[in-house]
């Protein structure tokens, strides 16, 4: 069936007045992200803490046309939360599900800093799943769900993000080379759509047919949702743009959107077991040859043996000389040159020496230097030592990082991999490239120094992305577009246009006027305005 009803909001909330700021110092916490790439601009800030705040707010708007940005934790890299003009809408007072548990279900509450979190664990046929707020925390979520002795597999790098703004992006991190992304896991939303309208989307019962989804509204409205016709890159991850496979699932359009098309207001996900034993190996080189030699075996043999591998992580030569000024040995050895930090889950410790057994034979024929076992906390300090560093190393000179999040497919990654470092050293500039490996997926990170050193750097990193679409590869596998651009003939033109033109834009644009006629919604996010404003009211 491609045919969904829209539904009423959830009419329970205990308060009576929708939370607003209009003080212009609070609001001015608002109109950036943690890139500070860009910086917008807002009237108000409103803060609802239901499902009928969230509708009345976006009826309200959509009737004067105001636009309105929804912001969550302001994680995020790209500039999704920045706002262009109107008002804001806070997912931090959403806190709370808005669901009397069955039969099978039970309520799980956390409190911390007066704040208190509700969520609600249950199980079905298919397993073990949580009910949750999209203004929830990720760190807090996980911790909730693991004290129940259960998992949430997606881990993005930044545990403080909303979880409904990881679903908004569709985020992923290094544990996707086992599980898979956010994607995989979610199983209902609840989406509050532009008019004020519900749906209440479950996983498996909406498809496309032909390409299309048809919404019925509230008031009997019939819309044709018609999926855009380019093609995503072959790749595991891939965060570029609308969700786009023949007969696909409606709740993929909307998982990795961007606040496009509509705000999440309830959540429901997959979990898992908790993994019994989790262990973290910090394996150095004296080179990246070996390094990345490494890895391939490393994945041959997960494959081959069917051991638990659920992360490879890379950091290249320079990133390893910005760690080593933080850790001495033992930690890291001083020949050091790269680093292969991989996690492997195990049930036991006689099943921690079998794996070691496979593992030590590819570690010897990598010449390894050193394979160093750490505690799950100890890994993820120096792991984020880099990115730390990275920030002291911009703030010293004031200026920003120019970086990319791209990802190929297996048999290309050699090639854009020496790509790196041959424009990498062709410019001159401090540059670093680490990341998730094990899904050919790298972060290569311009560190200027001056103003000339952006622009030049902006304008090398044109030539990396163009390149890494050449292969099927993506110009975004995990941040998302938000606002980003890119450079070319001095001009700054819309990231998605590189991956899929200027038609796959614009249908992707048709795609949001459908459901968002009025362009009220995360407007700039995926597709510029100006994309927009060519289609006629």
């Amino acid at each position: 069936m491609n045919i969904i009803y829209a539904e009423n909001p959830k009419n329970n909330c205990i308060e009576s007045n929708i939370l607003k700021i209009t003080d212009s110092h609070i609001i001015e916490n608002y109109l950036t992200d943690e890139s500070k790439i860009i910086k917008g601009s807002a009237t108000e800030v409103v803060l609802p803490r239901c499902e009928k705040e969230i509708s009345q707010i976006l009826k309200e708007a959509n009737n004067k046309k105001i636009h309105v940005t929804i912001s969550g934790a302001g994680t995020g890299i790209t500039g999704s939360r920045v706002p262009i003009d109107g008002i804001i809408l806070s997912t931090e007072e959403l806190r709370q599900v808005e669901l009397k548990p069955s039969r099978n279900e039970k309520i799980i509450q956390y409190g911390i800093y007066g704040k208190t979190y509700t969520i609600i664990i249950g199980k079905d046929q298919d397993g073990y799943y949580a009910i949750a707020p999209p203004g929830i925390p990720l760190t807090i979520f996980k911790k909730m769900v693991e004290n129940e002795n259960l998992f949430y597999p997606p881990d993005p790098t930044e545990m403080n993000a909303f979880l409904g703004g990881t679903i908004a992006t569709n985020a992923s991190g290094a544990r996707t080379f086992y599980y898979g992304p956010t994607r995989n896991y979610v199983k209902r939303l609840r989406i509050v759509l532009p008019n004020g309208d519900v749906l209440n989307i479950r996983r498996g019962q909406i498809f496309a047919n032909n390409g299309i989804f048809i919404i019925i509204l509230n008031n009997g409205e019939k819309i044709e949702v018609q999926i855009p016709k380019y093609t995503m890159p072959n790749i595991r991850k891939n965060s570029a743009g609308y969700y786009v496979m023949p007969n696909m699932d409606l709740i993929d359009l909307f998982i990795g959107s961007e606040g496009t098309l509509g705000m999440i207001s309830e959540i429901e996900v997959k979990l898992i077991e908790k993994p019994k034993i989790i262990i973290s190996i910090f394996a150095h080189f004296m080179n990246e040859k070996n390094a990345i030699d490494f890895v391939k075996k490393l994945r041959n043999l997960s494959k081959l043996e069917k051991i638990k591998v659920l992360s490879i992580e890379f950091f290249d030569t320079h990133s390893t000389d910005f760690i080593k000024k933080k850790y001495l040995p033992p930690k890291i050895p001083e020949k050091s040159e790269s680093i292969i930090d991989f996690e492997i889950e195990v049930s036991n410790e006689i099943e921690s020496d079998m794996v070691f057994e496979k593992i030590m034979p590819i570690l010897e024929e990598s010449n390894y230097l050193d394979a160093i076992v750490m505690p799950e906390n100890e890994a993820k300090e120096i792991r984020h030592a880099l990115p730390e560093s990275i920030n002291d190393f911009i703030h010293t000179y004031k200026t920003q990082k120019v970086a990319t999040d791209i990802s190929v497919p297996e048999d290309k990654f050699d090639e854009m991999f020496e790509l790196y470092h041959k424009i990498g050293k062709q410019t001159g500039l401090h540059y670093v490239i680490f990341g998730h490996i094990g899904d050919n997926h790298l972060h290569f990170n311009f560190l200027p120094t001056n103003l000339n050193e952006v622009k030049k750097a902006m304008e090398s990193v044109t030539l990396l992305l163009s390149e890494a679409v050449k292969l099927g590869g993506t110009v975004t596998a995990e941040h998302g577009v938000g606002k980003k651009y890119y450079i070319s003939d001095d001009k700054h033109k819309p990231l998605l246009e590189l991956m899929y033109g200027e038609e796959g834009v614009f249908e992707a644009a048709k795609l949001k006027h459908t459901i968002d006629p009025n362009h009220i919604l995360n407007i700039g996010n995926i597709i510029p305005k100006e994309y927009l404003d060519k289609i006629n009211f």
